[in-house]
């Protein structure tokens, strides 16, 4: 069965052994580790502009710790937790460096930890489900790309799908299962093996463009920005039931502005039949607490401006990132926020904070 206790301590429980993280062990004491769970720790990964990486921990994350990798040249995108072929606990990035476009560590906290891999072109988003790690963004080689372990990465031709172009690719999400959807501008693939095939599942021709995606509780869900043709403005959230996939249908305006990008989708605490949405622009923020059929829309509801990404745990907390290293943070489902952080200082000074990340698995 392997290991599932160190001393008598749940292997989640214990982040390092003689200074190693527990990860890096293939066998304690002749025995494979388990299938190692998420952490029972509550740990928060974010990344950004000039090499910022910075981690933060518990629900109420205020003390947060920052670094700069590898340099003050590579801006980082996106980050996603999730693990290595052995089962141990890893955390993949993206950053904006032609030879460095993905790397990966199993100890965040450590700065010159993570692993650099080359591969064919800048990725946008990275998530982990199930024993795979996917990586979307630029179709310079009609590729998308697909790991085990995310240290060795392929690439995987859709240079065939239907609607395929030029535009980079932002929309990423996962049902857990082997299941995936990825978008394009305004379309939606779908896969059923993880990654391996693809195949074109919604078509909005509204000219609109998708900046993200998400699954929770039965639902997928893609945010749009000019949706609805006809040169609207409107900003909306487009949901599949996981029956079908193909049938989607769109809220009114969340009017939420054209600059909007981030969103993310979590078991709600109000009811674990539904998902909990929040959309972030500015200090503005749209939620939704019925899984997306209905939005309401609170200006001024983050203590700082320019949000630039949004996470939850799963469990009703919520962390918010901005420009100049700044950080909000929600105990309440994303009603209120409080100040997470007025600046996380990557060795010195602070950037601009692209992505967060929790290390828990999807969905969530």
């Amino acid at each position: 069965m392997g290991a599932t206790k160190i001393n008598g301590v749940s292997v989640s429980g214990v982040s390092k052994i003689n200074g190693v993280t527990v990860s890096s062990y293939a066998k304690i004491d002749g025995q494979p580790i388990s299938s190692t769970p998420a952490p029972v720790v509550t740990m928060w990964g974010v990344v950004g502009a000039d090499g910022g990486v910075g981690w933060a921990t518990g629900s109420s994350p205020t003390t947060w710790n920052g670094y700069r990798s590898p340099n003050t040249s590579d801006d980082h995108v996106d980050i996603g937790y999730g693990k290595n072929s052995s089962g141990g606990n890893i955390w993949v990035r993206t950053t904006n460096n032609n030879n460095r476009e993905l790397s990966w560590t199993d100890d965040i906290e450590t700065d010159g930890t993570w692993n650099p891999v080359n591969v064919s072109g800048r990725r946008y988003r990275v998530k982990w489900a199930n024993d795979k790690w996917i990586a979307v963004g630029s179709v310079a080689n009609s590729d998308i790309l697909t790991s085990s372990n995310g240290a060795d990465w392929g690439a995987v031709d859709v240079s065939g799908l239907s609607g395929f172009d030029s535009n980079a690719m932002y929309g990423l999400a996962t049902n857990g299962t082997s299941s995936w959807i990825m978008t394009q501008m305004d379309r939606v693939y779908g896969s059923t093996d993880h990654g391996a095939n693809w195949t074109l599942i919604k078509d909005f021709n509204d000219s609109s463009k998708i900046w993200d995606a998400a699954y929770s509780t039965g639902y997928w869900f893609v945010f749009r920005v000019k949706a609805g043709g006809g040169g609207s403005n409107a900003e909306k959230v487009s949901r599949a039931p996981i029956a079908d996939w193909t049938s989607w249908t769109s809220t009114a305006d969340t009017n939420m502005g054209a600059a909007a990008k981030d969103f993310n989708a979590a078991t709600s605490t109000a009811s674990s039949d539904h998902a909990t949405i929040v959309i972030v622009n500015s200090d503005d923020l749209a939620r939704s607490t019925d899984s997306g059929a209905t939005f309401v829309r609170t200006v001024n509801a983050l203590p700082y401006g320019s949000a630039r990404a949004v996470a939850s745990d799963g469990q009703g907390n919520w962390v918010a990132t901005h420009d100049s290293g700044k950080v909000s943070y929600s105990n309440d489902d994303g009603q209120t926020w409080s100040v997470g952080s007025s600046g996380v200082t990557f060795d010195s000074g602070t950037e601009d904070i692209d992505s967060v990340a929790v290390n828990k698995y999807l969905p969530l």
